[in-house]
């Protein structure tokens, strides 16, 4: 089904390529840094110093974060962060001293804690408000993508450069990022600046979500930050490139297998189905010893993951109104800061005491604790939001369309027939009626003007003429090839004539849209959607009367200021 706003529109795609180039230039350097630490001779728990001051600064500096984004242009503030983003990776050739590296971790952090929550919140702008939720649970999936291909990424251009080279690497790929989204050009009014306080800076119906997903993330973070070590343990250090793809296709197969779902809301079997995948194969670790077993829990980590990713970041984006969508995501992506950073530290400590292999199984305890939280009080907490943003809706449609659209909906079932349709537009005197599913959902759209093109077969007069008028003539003077031909098509079902892609509009669009859209397509009635569901018909004719009394009063305005 076509519409005026699309959730895949150019803004949206380039946003997306953005921000999996930049995870996937962050993610890469996670491996590269210890090596480049020992090679300009930090080791042992120096580099472990190194790598946690990123994320030190990270969890401080995300609610600063969402401040800026909601308070200055966030288009803005993202490109020159990103900027900024770039040039931590050259830094680390620049200065090659354990002090200085510490700093630049620092800085990395402060300014990735704004990159990382801004494009959440830039995707979200450009999305219809009608489809935030499925827009971003697609959007959310490159932070999925990024964290498993930027690993595999660093790791392989370790093994074929030395680590300056991998840097400038890593550092080219965030420079296309930056490229890419000065592209978008993405316009924001100006915006009434707060002064900035700690209590303003968290978001707190995301808290729900980001406590959930703290428990969550802890087993990725231990899996990430130990896979290379328990690699070498077990003499699988081949296997380890491979384990990084088994867990991009996990990701990908679980995102197109379950996005059907995710749109028609059924989030709960779904956050079940995923739990229970991880639950067993972080425990399936504690009998790791070949390639192959290490490769299968990578493919069903990402299906879990690729899962639980987007669709916990859709619960946040989806029931959060626009001037705090900032704050909402950076408060929500401390979940991953926190959890991510509690799994390293965890393992560290299990690794010393009871092993790596026993430590990744034991983490599948806080899957059981997630699970928890979610049945007990996320999953009634985000229906409660959704509902109460639900009701909400009717109010903004009044001042969008609703004046200009006819409220009473003549429409077809998608069984209809030919003889049905043609019944149908001499009862309710019209001359074209959407075709629905049993679902509701526009599939369609046939008038008298598809009946006749179908008959004749390209040989009526040029379009220009009514192709109202033109069944009506031919109605009130049949002739007998006329009779023969409509005879033969009654039975015919209305989609084999009618349009098969019904051209909709959504209920909160503009002015300026329907008419963009009215110019392109052609049509004279486009059926107007709230979530999914038809709710009016807008005609063109209302349009144009509507613009006919814009242009006469400013013509009179005009006139008597003369």
């Amino acid at each position: 089904m076509e519409t005026i706003q699309k959730i895949w529109n150019k803004k949206f795609i380039l946003l997306f390529i953005t921000n999996l180039l930049v995870l996937a230039a962050f993610y890469a350097s996670i491996p590269i840094i210890p090596v480049y630490c020992q090679e300009i001779g930090i080791t042992g728990s120096g580099i472990g110093i190194v790598l946690t001051a990123m994320s030190v600064a990270t969890i401080l500096f995300r609610p600063i974060a969402g401040y800026l984004l909601d308070n200055f242009n966030r288009y803005r503030v993202y490109l020159l962060f990103l900027a900024l983003f770039c040039l931590a990776f050259p830094s680390f050739i620049a200065f090659p001293i354990f002090g200085a590296l510490i700093v630049i971790r620092l800085y990395m952090g402060a300014v990735y804690s704004v990159c990382g929550s801004a494009t959440m919140t830039l995707a979200s702008d450009v999305l219809p408000p009608t489809k935030i939720t499925e827009g971003i649970s697609r959007f959310a999936f490159t932070i999925s993508i990024g964290m498993a291909v930027g690993p595999y990424v660093g790791i392989q251009v370790q093994n074929h450069l030395d680590s300056k080279a991998s840097f400038l690497t890593v550092f080219a790929i965030s420079v296309i990022a930056l490229i890419c989204v000065s592209c978008c050009r993405i316009k924001y009014p100006k915006v009434k600046r707060k002064k900035f306080s700690i209590k303003d800076s968290i978001y707190n119906p995301a808290l729900p979500f980001m406590f959930n997903m703290t428990f969550l993330m802890i087993p990725y973070g231990a899996v990430i930050a130990y896979s290379s070590i328990l690699a070498q343990e077990k003499n699988l250090m081949s296997f380890l490139p491979y384990f990084y793809i088994c867990l991009v296709i996990g990701m990908l197969l679980s995102k197109i297998s379950t996005q059907k779902m995710i749109d028609a809301g059924k989030h709960r079997v779904l956050v079940y189905i995923s739990l229970i995948i991880l639950v067993i194969t972080m425990t399936s670790y504690i009998f790791l010893t070949t390639g192959a077993h290490l490769l299968i829990t990578g493919f069903f980590f990402g299906i879990g993951y690729g899962i639980l990713q987007p669709l916990f970041q859709s619960f946040v984006t989806g029931t959060t109104p626009a001037p705090k969508r900032g704050v909402a995501n950076a408060t929500y992506l401390l979940s991953y800061d926190i959890g991510i950073g509690i799994g390293s530290l965890l393992m560290g400590c299990l690794q010393e005491s009871i092993g790596l292999q026993k430590g990744f199984a034991l983490t599948a305890i806080a899957y059981v604790v997630g699970g928890i939280i979610y049945i007990v009080y996320s999953d009634r907490y985000y229906r409660k939001l959704r509902k109460a943003a639900s009701a909400e809706a009717p109010a903004k449609e009044v001042h969008t369309l609703a004046p200009y659209m006819k409220k009473e909906v003549y429409a077809l079932q998608e069984d209809a027939t030919v003889y049905d349709a043609i019944a149908f537009f001499s009862e309710k005197n019209i001359s074209g009626a959407p075709i629905l599913s049993k679902a509701g959902t526009a599939i369609g759209f046939i008038s008298d003007g598809d009946i006749m093109r179908y008959m004749k077969e390209g040989k009526l007069a040029p379009m220009a003429t009514d192709s109202s008028t033109l069944f009506m003539e031919y109605l009130w003077d049949p002739d007998a090839e006329f009779r023969e031909k409509i005879n033969t098509i009654m039975h015919l079902n209305i989609l084999e004539i009618g349009t098969k892609k019904a051209i909709t509009i959504d209920a909160d669009a503009s002015i300026q849209e329907v008419c963009k859209l009215l110019g392109e397509s052609g049509v004279k009635k486009v059926p107007v959607v709230s979530d999914n569901k038809v709710v009016g018909i807008l005609l063109r004719s209302a349009i144009i009367n509507y613009l006919e009394k814009q242009y006469l009063e400013q013509a009179k305005t005009t006139h008597q200021a003369g």
